[in-house]
């Protein structure tokens, strides 16, 4: 019996026209392959402009929002934290207002801050986790429509107009950053207006989801706050955060930090577009 491999040749011991084709072919686009992944290897600069986008780990997502939920479930009660609230949502109701009151607003705040102050003190860290958690969730569900006006109105005050305003929204209302990012968001004009740290009790992956945001997508933001949130973002183990903080970084002028922060990250990873946005930076 004849052998496949010589059944496959004509009489001439030759590939029929057909197989000789497909050879060719095969060839043919063996060797484009070939030629773009020499391209694609082969070192060229690009200049650090580019930012990557914002990319979360969807496991410490899942177990912040898991956090949030239990957290909620018992946060702190007594009249203390009644007045508090109470005054939080008044300022909400006067951020709204056309020309509030300056004379209550001062006053109100004063008092806010020392309810704010002494509320905190009584129920402890945990206890203050567990009231931002819970304020949050509340805040959640008024972004959701689903309280009455006045108490959405009070919760919420502006930051309808400031999740627009810093593209965390469309206009329609169509989340456009992840709901993390703007409960983080949420959770940070709490603690301002309670004078706290603005970042009071978030978590790691809660800076990521927030100043990861801003740094890589509130294009309306000055570049000065981005270039912040950039350095937060990369401090807080974010994802590409070396990538991002150095093209703040060089786009700020700070090329030699930019450069020593690309090269780093290029030996780390060994990812090629570090390698190309170093090697134009230290073009410069």
């Amino acid at each position: 019996m004849m052998s496949s491999e010589l059944m496959a040749k004509d009489e001439q011991g030759q590939l029929p026209p057909r197989d000789r084709a497909f050879t060719a072919t095969f060839a043919l686009l063996a060797t484009a392959i070939a030629c773009a992944i020499v391209i694609l290897v082969a070192p060229r600069s690009v200049e650090p402009r580019e930012l990557p986008p914002l990319r979360l780990s969807r496991s410490l997502v899942e177990a912040q929002l898991a956090r949030d939920r239990e957290l909620s479930a018992r946060a702190p009660g007594g009249s203390d934290v009644e007045r508090l609230l109470a005054l939080y949502h008044d300022e909400g109701l006067a951020e709204l207002e056309a020309k509030p009151d300056l004379g209550m607003l001062s006053s109100r705040r004063a008092e806010l801050s020392v309810a704010a102050r002494t509320l905190f003190a009584r129920v402890g860290a945990d206890g203050a986790r567990a009231l931002l958690a819970a304020t949050t969730e509340r805040a959640m569900s008024a972004l959701r429509n689903e309280l009455q006006e006045r108490e959405a109105h009070g919760l919420l005050g502006r930051f309808p107009m400031l999740l627009q305003q810093y593209g965390f929204v469309a206009r329609g209302g169509d989340l456009l950053a992840p709901e993390l990012s703007i409960r983080a968001f949420y959770k940070a004009r709490f603690n301002l207006i309670c004078e706290r740290a603005r970042d009071s009790d978030l978590s790691a992956i809660e800076r990521q989801a927030l100043e990861g945001w801003n740094a890589l997508h509130a294009v309306r933001l000055p570049p000065e706050q981005r270039a912040r949130a950039a350095r937060v973002f990369h401090a807080s183990g974010g994802r590409d955060g070396a990538e991002a903080l150095a093209i703040w970084q060089y786009q700020g002028g700070a090329r030699g930090d930019a450069l020593t922060l690309l090269r780093r990250a290029y030996e780390q990873t060994g990812a090629l577009h570090l390698r190309n946005m170093a090697l134009f930076a230290a073009q410069q």
